[in-house]
């Protein structure tokens, strides 16, 4: 054997324990991640998780709603205004991210102008009712943030997502929109058990 074969054989063995690692680390996350989002829910005690179970299934997407309260609740029994409260601020932080990311759309926008200014319109009126659900929740009006559930719903109505944006396979205001209208659904229900 030549001292350059043996040296490229060296070589060769000397990169696979670095490829294994760099898979070992990805595994390793992976499984922290998936471990935290099992504690997190492993967290809630049965009527809690009862009672998320019961409206998050009244939404349009089951796992963004017990996701929200997964990540977001600080203690394994919530009362139903700890529910409302975890809700309220993640609407309001969803929105203003939201509206945000139009903005920065809107900066770069050829043929899809129209279209991203819609929703940009669409989500300054979706943001200052988060943000009005917020200051309600605060002064403990409750029933006030139900009244802002329908001026919700037409906001989000206004952004049309039936068009292109650059960069983006597909639109991602359809995500947006899902999102918001799983928070807008949140705020209705819990808003409903926190008012009677």
């Amino acid at each position: 054997m030549s001292p350059s074969s043996f040296s490229n054989d060296h070589r060769i063995t000397i990169h696979k324990p670095k490829k294994r690692m760099k898979m070992y680390r990805i595994l390793l996350v992976l499984l922290a991640i998936t471990l935290v989002c099992s504690v997190a829910e492993a967290l809630l005690d049965k009527n809690t998780q009862q009672r998320v179970d019961a409206i998050c299934k009244q939404t349009i997407d089951n796992k963004f709603c017990k996701g929200i309260f997964a990540k977001k609740l600080v203690t394994s029994s919530p009362s139903n205004k700890d529910l409302m409260n975890v809700t309220v601020t993640e609407a309001e932080r969803n929105s203003a991210k939201t509206y945000f990311f139009i903005s920065t759309l809107l900066r770069d926008a050829g043929d899809e102008r129209s279209g991203l200014q819609k929703c940009a319109d669409a989500y300054a009126i979706v943001n200052i009712a988060f943000t009005d659900a917020v200051s309600f929740f605060n002064k403990g009006l409750y029933g006030e943030i139900l009244k802002l559930t329908g001026k919700l719903s037409k906001g989000v109505g206004i952004c049309k997502t039936d068009f292109n944006v650059p960069g983006y396979h597909i639109n991602p205001m359809v995500e947006k929109n899902r999102e918001t209208k799983v928070l807008v659904a949140m705020e209705e229900i819990i808003g409903h058990m926190v008012s009677s």
